[in-house]
């Protein structure tokens, strides 16, 4: 088939974490291995540094990324440039006019037979009201409305209008994908979307070599990686190092993720002694092989999210043959099955996390069990080749009843 591919994430030299960017990476990859010819549609915001408002290359003989490079309109630009909302609100809206202006142009062009795109910012949402000439399948995740609920500590009008304009996109689409089920129902229960108008594909990683995990467990290593916010469990984590390190004084914790002006790392340090604040490492943003490294390092991976709508960071973990420990919210029982891959702690309870951290960290015929489970959960679900086998299918069904 002739697949497209069109998202606001794609990785490049401006954008190196994404989730968005590293699924559909991962997906073009996965489909163009089967012999598809896969184009992505990357549009984005153009960055200072750059002149050039297109670019075009050749990721591998089966992937072309054609990356167009927006910029706020001049007026809008000159009217507001204080007014950083409205300015990113106006841009967002140009990428949909760009979007819909360029599409049927490629799909002429690469002769494209199916096309999947990223709810997040809408790139299609114009295409809606326009008549395009191949079937358009929408993959919704986390929301910009839930993002701003978490990230954004003030009201935009223009914000507002992006997030909007989002739910009704995803409303009139006739053609809907998530990664799990809870997450439809999530989004059902929001914004009043039937949960049965979508199918379900679950995301993928690739999976790395077997022979490279670790086989020094003289220092127990706790890793957490992700943003640190309060939507994470951030703070329950970090309520819960004391009480483990109080049975287990020798069990060490690595925190790997963004810190906005390191205010969690900051209240840590300022609330423990210290005899704790030597076995906790704060590593911030971090390069992808360094992450690579961390997850080989570790013993036991943990992520106490009050919501994920599904939790790619546990399939990350558990690709590595590591237990995992979260808890049972959103998406996150797809992925970890109790005592089996890893351990549900109870959601937002420090002490109940510091006990399933305890249990793992004093068994290691416990830990080898339940990360080689893990490894085998990955292998028959979460893989790149699944993902491009699921979206196969679908797209072939799209592609028979249009």
């Amino acid at each position: 088939m002739n697949i497209a591919l069109i998202t606001p994430y794609f990785p490049d030299e401006h954008t190196i974490d994404s989730g968005i960017a590293n699924h559909y990476r991962l997906l073009a990859e996965s489909l163009a291995v089967r012999g598809n010819r896969i184009v992505v549609i990357h549009v984005r915001g153009r960055y200072d540094d750059e002149q050039e408002a297109f670019g075009e290359y050749e990721l591998s003989p089966n992937i072309t990324v054609l990356t167009f490079k927006v910029k706020a309109p001049a007026l809008v630009l000159r009217l507001f440039k204080n007014k950083w909302a409205i300015i990113d609100a106006a841009l967002k809206l140009k990428c949909m006019r760009v979007t819909s202006r360029s599409l049927n142009k490629i799909i002429k062009q690469y002769n494209i037979d199916v096309i999947e795109t990223s709810s997040y910012f809408s790139l299609c949402y114009f295409t809606l009201h326009k008549k395009i000439k191949a079937p358009l399948a929408v993959r919704v995740s986390t929301t910009f409305s839930q993002m701003m609920k978490e990230h954004y500590p003030f009201k935009s009008r223009g914000m507002d209008l992006i997030a909007a304009m989002e739910i009704a996109f995803i409303k009139k689409s006739k053609h809907l994908i998530t990664h799990a089920y809870s997450h439809a129902e999530e989004i059902g229960r929001l914004y009043g979307i039937n949960a049965n108008r979508f199918d379900i594909i679950p995301h993928g990683v690739n999976l790395p070599e077997t022979d490279a995990y670790k086989k020094d467990h003289s220092t127990i290593k706790v890793l957490y990686t992700g943003r640190l916010e309060y939507r994470k469990g951030t703070d329950v984590l970090l309520a819960a190092i004391p009480l483990v390190l109080k049975e287990n004084p020798g069990i060490l914790f690595e925190l790997i993720g963004h810190d906005p002006n390191n205010q969690y790392q900051t209240w840590f340090e300022q609330d423990n002694e210290e005899r704790i604040l030597r076995q906790v490492i704060f590593r911030g943003r971090i390069a992808s092989s360094d992450l690579a490294d961390a997850y080989r390092n570790c013993d036991i991976f943990v992520a106490p999210s009050r919501y994920e709508s599904f939790g790619i960071i546990f399939i990350e973990a558990m690709s590595y043959g590591k237990p995992v420990i979260g808890c049972e919210v959103g998406g996150v029982p797809d992925i970890i099955a109790d005592n089996y891959n890893g351990l549900f702690a109870d959601t937002a309870d420090a002490q109940s996390l510091a006990d399933r951290i305890l249990t793992l960290a004093a068994d290691e015929a416990l830990r080898e069990q339940m990360g080689a489970n893990a490894r085998k959960t990955v292998e028959n679900k979460f893989t790149g080749q699944k993902l491009a086998s699921n979206s196969l299918k679908y797209y072939q069904t799209l592609q028979a009843q249009s």
